[in-house]
């Protein structure tokens, strides 16, 4: 597509739509802000539901698992999205464990909450790490000279998690110095969008996967949008056609990005992080893989 940016209405949306099959959506900053749904996009869901367009949820949040987000979803009135519509990072990180065959050591290494962790135990892959572990459990001496690691470990994931800190920064570090320790990284979002940015910042994961790979000096298997993990995923599971996808999210380095990357024709939706000012900014640094085909204030504004 032409990266033109140009602005969607009800009428060119429903023209648009005569050639689009499936719709991959971002969540957050797209269907909803924290816990309120964005003004009418519950209903231009149902709508495309109704029309029979295939519609997928691919969110790079990994705080939350797929059980959950549907549980969100019909809370907030998207009735027709089930847990199977969506694709999370967590269910992309257990299925990368789970394929690697040659890995003789199965555990888990996790820095993580509940999302993953409900996502790996639905899959069956067994892991450490989760919750608080503090310093002061461990003597000085004894930590940074003989740091305590479990020798099943043979993978480690890195996702959010409020408990991050020194002593799993070490740990995790530590298991990757294994060259055959699988690295795993759930995505590498800056930050959370939320109601009020200019108030407040949320500081994403890539913090922490940034932590570690300077740690352990090595490069993670990236999961999440824009990533080919992700990509491949979709295409393996419901075997989409690119031409015929449009990808709808609120972050030119992400979701657009991920849209462009992969062939699909991609919209922004200014109701999350990214503005008309960053696409500009993107276009005079000639950043075209940055550039949607189209924008829309919300999705609400093309009923």
């Amino acid at each position: 597509m032409s990266g033109l940016c140009e602005q969607l209405d009800p009428t060119k949306w429903a023209k648009l739509l005569k050639n689009i099959d499936t719709v991959i959506f971002d969540a957050d900053g797209v269907l909803w802000l924290e816990m309120d749904a964005v003004p009418g996009s519950p209903e231009l869901i149902e709508r495309l539901a109704a029309m029979g367009k295939k519609i997928i949820i691919v969110t790079n949040n990994s705080t939350k698992s797929r059980i959950a987000y549907e549980e969100k979803c019909q809370k907030l009135g998207y009735k027709s999205i089930k847990k199977d519509d969506i694709v999370n990072p967590q269910v992309l990180c257990a299925v990368e464990v789970l394929q690697r065959t040659v890995l003789t050591k199965r555990k888990v290494y996790l820095i993580g909450i509940q999302g993953l962790k409900d996502e790996l135990d639905h899959n069956g892959v067994q892991y450490v790490g989760d919750g608080s572990d503090h310093f002061e459990n461990y003597s000085e001496t004894e930590f940074l000279y003989d740091v305590p690691l479990d020798p099943e470990v043979g993978a480690v994931i890195v996702g959010f998690d409020s408990h991050f800190n020194y002593v799993k920064l070490m740990k995790a570090a530590n298991y990757l110095r294994d060259p055959n320790c699988l690295f795993i990284a759930s995505n590498e979002d800056t930050i959370f969008p939320g109601p009020n940015l200019n108030v407040t910042m949320a500081v994403a994961t890539a913090a922490i996967v940034t932590a570690v790979k300077v740690a352990a000096q090595r490069e993670p298997i990236l999961m999440g949008k824009p990533f080919s993990t992700t990509y491949n995923y979709i295409r393996a599971r419901w075997n989409i056609d690119p031409e015929r996808t449009l990808m709808v999210g609120d972050r030119c380095n992400t979701d657009i990005k991920f849209g462009v990357d992969h062939g699909m024709k991609t919209m922004l939706v200014l109701s999350g992080v990214h503005s008309l000012a960053d696409v500009d900014t993107y276009r005079k640094e000639d950043h075209k893989y940055l550039l949607p085909d189209f924008y829309a204030g919300k999705l609400g504004d093309l009923l």
